[in-house]
C-alpha cells in the first residue's frame, strides 16, 4: 500500500487547467466598439438644420448602470467632452489671436483642424463630430436610428 496521501489530485488539478486554458476561441468585442480604441480622426462634418433633424445630442453623462456595459459608455462619454474641450480651447487661443472666431466652416477646418493638426478619437460608428458654426463649438451628435441596430433591445 502506498504511503503517500491522495492529495496528488491538487498538484495534477491546476495542471490540468493550466493545460485547457488556451483552447477556447478569442472573444472579439461586438463590430462597431472595439476597433475605435486608439484610432483618431479628423472627419468633423458642418452642423446644418437637416443634420439637426437627423440626430440627437449625445449624452454628456455616463448613462450605463450594469458593469457590462458601464466602462464602454464610460470611454464613449468621456471622449466627447474632452474633444469639445480640447477644440473650445483652440478656438478660443485663435479668437485671442485673431479677435474673431472662424467665420464658416471651412476656415474652421483649416485654421483649426488642419494648421494645428488636431485629431480627435473615433467615435462610435453611431456617433459623429459637428461643427456649428454659428455657435463657434464642436458637438457630438448620435443618430438614434444607428444607435438602435448598434445597440438592439436599448431605449
Amino acid at each position: 500500500m502506498d504511503a503517500r496521501p491522495d492529495f496528488c489530485w491538487l498538484i495534477g488539478l491546476p495542471l490540468l487547467l493550466l493545460a485547457t486554458s488556451g483552447c477556447e476561441e478569442p472573444r472579439r468585442p461586438a463590430a462597431g466598439h472595439g476597433e475605435i480604441l486608439g484610432q483618431k480622426t479628423q472627419d468633423i462634418r458642418q452642423f446644418t438644420p437637416e443634420e439637426e433633424k437627423k440626430t440627437q445630442a449625445a449624452p454628456t453623462k455616463i448613462t450605463a448602470r450594469d458593469p457590462i456595459t458601464l466602462s464602454g459608455n464610460a470611454y464613449v462619454t468621456s471622449i466627447g467632452q474632452i474633444s469639445t474641450g480640447h477644440i473650445k480651447h483652440a478656438l478660443d487661443l485663435y479668437q485671442a489671436e485673431t479677435g474673431r472666431y472662424p467665420a464658416n466652416y471651412q476656415e474652421f477646418m483649416d485654421e483649426i483642424i488642419k494648421k494645428n493638426n488636431i485629431a480627435l478619437p473615433v467615435l462610435p460608428s453611431y456617433q459623429e463630430y459637428f461643427y456649428d458654426e454659428k455657435e463657434h463649438q464642436l458637438l457630438v451628435r448620435e443618430y438614434p436610428d444607428r444607435k438602435a441596430k448598434a445597440h438592439p433591445g436599448e431605449k
